[in-house]
């Protein structure tokens, strides 16, 4: 099968999942407010319209299947005892969710996710570091912005990985091991949302928001431990003969540099351990920006429940629906990390459907708002590479990394740098299509 072939199965499986994922939260996100009445809280009404009598507060509600109108006052809705877990007596729809939002929560969402890309700027240059491969905080920090940027816009999720991999090769004669660092930046970001979430999980193994992920996470980190280990063992690479496994391969010496590049880490476990920490700490941050943002829609605590809780619900959440996200099987994980968020803040008797979904999508507008300064980086003479499929399959593949006919795709062999506003904006242009 060729790359364009493979290209078009896989997106038509990622559209396929979100178009599922869609077909399913239609029919349980509401677009207008709903209530549950005391003398019968199985049945919900519609509501059509609200208004002020006095001290009172007249709710004008539509029965859903008999159509029957009727006014009531927040007296007659349902008290909490009388409801199910999870279910509200007043249940907000979409319209209220977004129009009542808390623009301070919102606007705290913003600011906590600011540090993101500069962590992860950082962590960039200092994996590079390890190679002995150069590069300025400016180019890096571009670079992230823009693979960001091109992460959200363009179909799948490796449109953003192929230009750092591309900018980063043309910068060193050690292809090989830039592109390998690319793929092994986004390995450091899955391994610290493993551990949090695996410590996060032993820490609430008591409470019941963990649910069933205690026993997924708990076998993946295993797995991860083992492995890891395993791999950076020169015993267990002399007992089973790693390196006559490799010398049989095709393109074995290219796949030699590719595992010394991820082996070589070894050496530089400080560098490893700090960038490890400051991936931690940028997956907090985001985590806290879905905490503020859940706030923002009104996600509150009942009952029983405390704001220590729903940070707690919030995290395992984030953490592990975001490695489900990260299997590619839909675009931008849609469909997967919603079926986390509602296993455990939907049906954890946090929120329902329609603040979970809100909540969700709120969570990626925020990366793509901290990613559209990737906008200027072509201005600044980080051009986005036209790529054939072929070329795109194999940019992130380190053993085709020397090909140079991939760093070829200029007449004059240069780089194109725009040099006035006016060339960037062509070039922008021309380059996306």
């Amino acid at each position: 099968m060729t790359a364009k072939a493979k290209k078009w199965l896989l997106n038509g499986i990622k559209f396929g999942v979100c178009a599922l994922a869609i077909w399913f939260f239609a029919g349980i996100v509401t677009l207008n407010d709903r209530v549950r009445l005391a003398d019968n809280p199985a049945d919900v009404w519609i509501v059509q319209s609200e208004s002020a009598d006095g001290d009172q507060r007249v709710i004008q509600i539509q029965h859903e299947t008999s159509g029957e109108l009727r006014n009531v006052t927040m007296n007659d809705l349902a008290p909490d005892e009388a409801l199910e877990k999870g279910q509200r007596a007043y249940q907000p729809g979409l319209k209220s969710i977004i129009s009542r939002a808390d623009s301070t929560w919102g606007l705290g969402a913003l600011a906590v996710f600011a540090p993101v890309p500069f962590i992860i700027a950082w962590r960039l240059r200092l994996l590079l570091s390890t190679q002995d491969i150069s590069m300025t905080y400016r180019d890096a920090l571009l670079l992230t912005f823009a693979g960001n940027f091109f992460n959200f816009t363009l179909p799948g999720t490796t449109g953003g990985d192929i230009y750092k991999a591309y900018h980063i090769a043309k910068k060193t004669h050690k292809r090989a091991e830039g592109v390998t660092i690319v793929v092994l930046d986004r390995v450091f970001g899955l391994v610290s949302f493993l551990m949090i979430a695996a410590i996060t999980v032993f820490a609430a193994r008591h409470t019941n928001i963990v649910g069933d992920f205690g026993t997924i996470v708990g076998y993946l980190l295993l797995a991860l431990v083992i492995g890891g280990m395993a791999f950076a063992s020169k015993r267990v690479r002399e007992l089973v003969r790693y390196d006559r496994i490799l010398d049989k391969l095709p393109m074995s010496d290219k796949i030699r540099r590719i595992d010394q590049t991820a082996f070589n880490l070894r050496n530089h476990a400080g560098k490893a351990l700090v960038a490890l920490i400051g991936t931690a700490i940028s997956h907090f941050c985001f985590v806290t920006t879905v905490y503020c943002l859940a706030r923002c829609f009104g996600i509150v605590p009942t009952g029983e429940q405390t704001q220590g809780e729903l940070y707690l619900a919030t995290l395992i959440a984030t953490v592990v629906g975001s490695l489900f996200a990260a299997i590619p099987i839909s675009v931008q994980g849609f469909g997967q990390l919603e079926a986390v968020f509602y296993k455990i803040l939907v049906e954890g008797g946090w929120c329902m459907e329609s603040a979970m979904i809100v909540l969700t999508i709120s969570a990626r507008l925020v990366q793509v708002f901290w990613s559209l300064p990737g906008v200027i980086a072509p201005w600044l003479g980080l051009e986005r590479p036209t790529l054939s499929a072929e070329d795109q399959e194999a940019m992130l593949d380190p053993t085709a990394a020397v090909d140079e006919h991939i760093f070829d795709d200029q007449p004059d062999g240069g780089t194109n740098t725009p040099t006035t506003p006016a060339d960037g904006a062509a070039h922008a242009a021309s380059s996306t299509n």
